[in-house]
């Protein structure tokens, strides 16, 4: 069987590397189609399954999500191009990437943003997964204590619950290997309890916001 899935940047297929290179014996193969961020809503419908940003869900019902394959970061900030003081623009890979709700919901200040790849940037900073300017980890820090910065989860429209429960195990034994091998953490194999925490202080605090319209309750996680 062969099964399409979507992502938008690279870093997101890290957890299922050895299923995309036939380390993990399975009947199932997996087919990485590349997706522009804001392009994403309009696609789902057509993938099997793809990596999902979780504000993705206030505008798509009924996806059924992994608990294991998330795309997660160690750290989370913000990278000056320009400097100036405040910042009014910053370069992300989409208006409904997690990590652009993030900038949202902690930062005091209105960010305008530019959807663009980092390395073609026209704005003043851009979202940074190691070195920036502006942390943004550490102000989720205190929102939610030793809770992993979640930025993606496999989910999928399509595909029945035997399919996902057989691709779970394929993606659980992938992302085995990678951790074992230094590439992802623990959290990105399986969210546990504290990734699910993760998951539902983002979205209280995306609610209280004001910028979601869903609670952590009413999303499937499998």
């Amino acid at each position: 069987m062969q099964l399409q899935i979507g992502y938008s940047l690279d870093e997101e297929l890290s957890p299922i590397i050895p299923v995309l290179k036939g380390e993990v014996k399975s009947d199932i193969e997996l087919v990485p189609i590349k997706v522009k961020g804001d392009e994403l809503k309009f696609k789902i419908n057509d993938l099997d399954l793809s990596f999902l940003p979780l504000p993705l869900l206030n505008f798509v019902s009924g996806v059924k999500l992994l608990s294991n394959g998330a795309f997660i970061v160690n750290r989370l900030g913000i990278k000056r191009i320009i400097n100036k003081d405040p910042i009014s623009s910053i370069c992300v890979r989409g208006s409904n990437s997690t990590e652009y709700y993030f900038v949202k919901m902690i930062l005091f200040q209105k960010i305008s943003p530019i959807i663009s790849e980092s390395e073609k940037c026209t704005g003043e900073s851009t979202i940074s997964f190691s070195d920036y300017d502006i942390s943004i980890d550490s102000l989720w820090e205190k929102h939610c204590k030793d809770c992993p910065i979640i930025l993606d989860l496999i989910g999928s429209l399509k595909l029945d619950i035997n399919i996902l429960s057989k691709l779970k195990m394929i993606i659980r034994e992938s992302a085995r290997l990678q951790e074992e091998r230094g590439v992802i953490g623990k959290f990105s194999k399986e969210l546990g309890l504290k990734g699910r925490e993760s998951i539902k202080n983002f979205f209280e605090l995306c609610y209280k916001k004001k910028i979601c319209t869903i609670n952590f309750d009413s999303i499937q996680i499998i």
